[in-house]
């Protein structure tokens, strides 16, 4: 079982480290802040793997024995607990290494694969209702010292297609308009479709959305949401 709250505590601390705590406030306390759900088709991820080689980093899925292993080891304590947590919810993920560091991660959560897992709630406030082939991409982190050179922007789409290769369609996620490398990364190099704006207030792990999302099924215009990440 997880520590949730020394998880939290430690991922607050190393955010503040890498951050400020400016930046903290913005992230965890915030009113009517735009979120934007977009759509990848898989069709159109090309491979990419040989780039991020050229910079000596490699890729893997992330499973509970790699993590065993004590072969490789997280740059930061936080994403090694949150990837603790993920699997122990039966979500799935891929990591970049480096020199046996795991300098990024990023998660993908299928409902059709469930199998005694545990519900991503963040379907919930988004309104969407995945189809059979798609899945809910989340958390892409990669390490500050390595965002250059494109490699966050490859690590996504590298993703994407090994998700297309295990068969997906589609893939959804969300963005923040404010979050410049996301909105980069994401709709302009890697070609992700918007599909709807939404406005969302947080303090802390308490959220409130406004707006309605057509994905997949219609809600009502107002909700109010505790994150389950």
């Amino acid at each position: 079982m997880i520590d949730l709250f020394k998880m939290r505590c430690i991922q607050i601390l190393e955010f503040i480290k890498s951050n400020g705590v400016s930046s903290f406030r913005r992230e965890y306390a915030f009113v009517n802040r735009k979120a934007v759900i977009v759509m990848k088709d898989l069709h159109e991820a090309p491979d990419r793997y040989d780039y991020l080689s050229r910079f000596d980093i490699d890729s893997m899925e992330i499973t509970p024995e790699i993590l065993s292993m004590n072969k490789y080891h997280h740059a930061f304590k936080n994403r090694y607990f949150k990837a603790l947590h993920y699997l122990s919810k039966g979500y799935e993920g891929h990591a970049i290494i480096k020199e046996n560091t795991i300098i990024g991660d990023m998660w993908y959560f299928d409902p059709h694969k469930l199998n005694g897992g545990t519900y991503h709630r963040d379907l919930d406030w988004l309104g969407i209702r995945l189809p059979e082939g798609a899945v809910y991409s989340f958390d892409i982190f990669v390490i500050p010292s390595e965002r250059g050179n494109n490699v966050s922007s490859t690590f996504q789409n590298n993703t994407m297609y090994s998700l297309r290769n295990k068969g997906y369609t589609r893939a959804y996620a969300y963005y923040w308009t404010d979050n410049v490398p996301a909105v980069w990364n994401t709709k302009v190099i890697n070609k992700w479709k918007e599909l709807e704006k939404l406005s969302v207030s947080r303090f802390f792990w308490y959220r409130r959305v406004t707006g309605k999302s057509v994905i997949g099924h219609h809600r009502g215009t107002e909700s109010a949401e505790k994150t389950g990440t």
